[in-house]
């Protein structure tokens, strides 16, 4: 029986045993006291029978809570090392990020603002193909812009 309990007390660091009488049934309470965070690696073991029972039993009992526990407790212990693989991995990327927007953030602005003026150059070249278009199709009786003011469309050719 102590070899079986063995590996569980390795596994979980402190063992506690209680046995309680209820009439002629004994009830065997085995509650690990480990130092794990994870509440069902502290999951109590309670086997109720007759003594008779619990002597044909017992060990058995006790190696597949022990497999079972040890596959929990290797599993959390995996799952631990993955999420904290995980957290540094995005505090990286999240670092990385607010450096790389920190330093491209006005190359950005600077792309827009390039990128708009771009688009207005394309409007005023718009313009002068307008211009240069009523101008030719214009009659020649239409009014002459005044040289001091800017050369934008002459709306009152266009509504000729």
């Amino acid at each position: 029986m102590f070899q079986q309990l063995e590996a569980l007390v390795r596994a979980s660091g402190k063992l506690q045993l209680t046995l309680k009488m209820d009439n002629d049934r004994m009830a065997v309470v085995v509650v690990p006291q480990g130092e794990g965070k994870d509440a069902a690696l502290r999951q109590p073991l309670v086997l109720t029978g007759t003594a008779a029972e619990l002597d044909e039993g017992f060990a058995a009992a006790i190696g597949s809570y022990s497999t079972a526990h040890a596959s929990l407790s290797e599993q959390v212990a995996a799952t631990t090392a993955i999420l904290q693989e995980a957290e540094k991995s995005q505090a990286s990327k999240a670092q990385k990020s607010l450096a790389k927007g920190g330093k491209t953030a006005p190359a950005k602005a600077g792309q827009s603002n390039a990128s708009s003026e771009g688009d207005e150059d394309d409007e005023a070249d718009n313009d002068d193909d307008e211009q240069s278009a009523s101008a030719s199709a214009a009659p020649a009786s239409a009014t002459p812009v005044d040289a001091g003011k800017s050369s934008g469309t002459d709306l009152l050719s266009l509504l000729s």
